[in-house]
């Protein structure tokens, strides 16, 4: 199951980089319903909220607001998926 969070934070962050130039955004949508969901559901943990966050900030980016705090996401995102996927 963690190879599958894994899986899906790493399209995610895909995604996010993807919606800043408007490719993908119904499928950066269901990701960010996949984090916010994922988020509340483990919400005692600190990550969840970042989690949360993140999830947030990719409507934002779909919705054309997006900025420097692209990056912060992506590597949060792309550094879950490593640690997921590979360990």
């Amino acid at each position: 199951m963690i190879k599958v969070f894994g899986l899906f934070d790493l399209l995610a962050a895909i995604f996010l980089v993807l919606a800043q130039w408007e490719v993908g955004l119904s499928v950066a949508m269901v990701l960010a319903g996949y984090l916010i969901l994922k988020a509340l559901i483990f919400i005692t943990s600190w990550s969840s909220w970042i989690d949360l966050l993140t999830g947030i900030y990719i409507i934002l980016v779909v919705q054309g607001i997006h900025s420097a705090f692209s990056l912060i996401f992506v590597v949060w995102l792309l550094q879950k998926a490593f640690f997921s996927l590979v360990i």
